[in-house]
């Protein structure tokens, strides 16, 4: 795979270096942190994208308006550029409503049915949105809104400070983004990189620090989200590193995530969301660090139903009814070779891992195996008895659910659980069990070690389960009989 994708960013790179270059000085550009060069950025544009050229935007700094990207164009930053977005909402041009986010419908760049389209950047260079100045706005701008494009790379680009989200791609075919740095926390909803019904991206080597979810992808449309290839990133975000919806209409289909670390994600790392009726399966995350992070695995299979035909305000209350899309499934999902020091350092604290489907409506086949997480400990008294509410149509957020019953992982509506070297281990405080298994059937659980604070509480317990295999569990190094 690697050698496919180095091939592949190769052979564009040999197009790139060969093409007619259109240096943006040539048509008016000014170097200059006040006067804007929209006009002339966009005339190189235009004017690359007739013989497939490439845009040279020189060592300066430059302020520009929205720029739309054309065809066979590759727009390449040289050493010592800065290009920042307007402060000015004006000079930011209307785009097609976007219905899943109608107030975020203007762009720094915007490109739509366009193909081979090449962003290259440089260690010493940057595209910077100046997110902080649209704090109070209703009508921020996003950095990158990419729709129906085949062929997009982004190569080296230090991409930073959106007034919303950063990259946001729909509906597009083959993405390629390698050795990039994508900065977004100077505002709200500072997503890194939004991927809604794409199919064939990789993502590599390439770092994320972000407000908002870092990689997030989405399923709005009508096609699904499909051949997702995450490797050696590293990610930092205070809602989640990966995630799969809110929006989850159609489907999430073969995604690889590995050999990349999470760090300070402490409102959760991994979330994987089924609430609009997609059908999410074959998802493979392996090789993965965690560091100070909560929420390590979130695994939701709800009942939100929404069809995304119009925009819907998102609703947080735990008294919303379902929206009339059946019911989707989660299923074959693995998870290897991850280990995890945790936060519980957020009110309320959520560093434990959670997987719940709904009444007659299972998750199926999850698979983890070589796992080792460190907990801090929950330090109170009484949490084992919670009882977690169904919420079927509430927006999917671990935190909603409150502190669970157990401190490791807690596991409901699940059919096909393997788990197989695993350890859990607390550094504080905790009288709950290690797992708690609720309506869980045809599973196996071997070779566990898992700590266990209170004498008088079950290292693993179960109740409302059928079928499920116990081999080897050990509670503080001692071999335990599960019931």
């Amino acid at each position: 795979m690697k050698l496919k994708i180095t091939l592949c960013l190769a052979f564009l790179l040999s197009l790139s270096l060969n093409a007619q270059e259109f240096n943006i000085l040539d048509y008016g550009a000014k170097k200059s942190h006040k006067a804007l060069s929209t006009k002339a950025i966009q005339k190189a544009i235009d004017e690359a994208h007739k013989v497939g050229g490439t845009v040279i935007i020189p060592k300066g700094t430059y302020v520009t308006g929205t720029l739309f990207l054309k065809s066979n164009i590759t727009f390449k930053l040289e050493s010592g550029t800065e290009l920042f977005g307007s402060s000015d909402l004006k000079d930011y041009s209307e785009v097609p409503i976007a219905t899943e986010e109608p107030h975020f419908s203007k762009c720094l760049f915007y490109a739509k049915g366009e193909e081979n389209i090449t962003i290259i950047g440089h260690p010493r260079s940057e595209i910077n949105g100046k997110g902080y100045m649209f704090k109070h706005s209703h009508e921020r701008p996003k950095l990158f809104r990419i729709e129906e494009c085949k062929n997009i790379r982004f190569e080296e680009a230090i991409i930073k400070n959106s007034g919303s989200w950063c990259m946001y791609f729909r509906e597009c075919d083959s993405i390629y983004i390698n050795k990039c740095h994508v900065y977004n926390k100077e505002n709200r909803n500072n997503d890194g990189m939004n991927y809604d019904g794409c199919s064939n991206v990789w993502i590599t080597d390439t770092n994320l620090q972000v407000e908002d979810d870092a990689i997030c992808l989405k399923s709005s449309v009508d096609k699904i989200t499909e051949n997702i290839f995450v490797d050696n990133c590293t990610v930092s975000s205070y809602w989640a590193s990966v995630k799969f919806g809110t929006a989850s209409k159609s489907g999430f289909r073969n995604v690889r995530v590995t050999n990349s670390q999470f760090f300070d994600s402490r409102h959760g790392t991994i979330k994987l969301l089924a609430v609009d009726g997609a059908i999410l399966e074959d998802v493979l995350f392996e090789n993965i660090k965690m560091f100070n992070c909560g929420g390590p695995i979130f695994l939701r299979l709800g009942n939100r139903g929404r069809d995304y035909s119009k925009s819907i305000k998102q609703v947080y209350k735990t008294d919303v009814k379902p929206e009339g899309r059946p019911v989707g499934k989660i299923r074959n999902i693995t998870f290897r070779n991850i280990e995890a020091r945790l936060t519980g350092r957020i009110d309320p604290p959520t560093e434990g891992i959670m997987f719940t489907g709904l009444p007659g409506h299972y998750i199926e086949n999850v698979t983890m195996e070589n796992i080792h997480f460190s907990y801090s400990g929950f330090g109170k008294t009484g949490a084992k008895n919670n009882v977690i509410a169904e919420d079927e149509a509430r927006y999917p957020e671990q935190l909603f659910f409150g502190v669970l019953p157990s401190y490791g992982m807690y596991v409901r509506h699940v059919k096909g659980l393997k788990m197989n070297n695993v350890t859990f281990e607390l550094r504080g405080a905790d009288d709950r069990s290690a797992i708690v298994l609720d309506d869980v059937h045809n599973s196996s659980l071997k070779n566990m070690s898992l700590d266990l604070n209170a004498k008088s509480t079950p290292v693993i317990a179960v109740k409302n389960t059928s079928k499920v295999k116990f081999n080897k569990i050990k509670a503080n190094g001692k071999l335990q009989k599960v019931d």
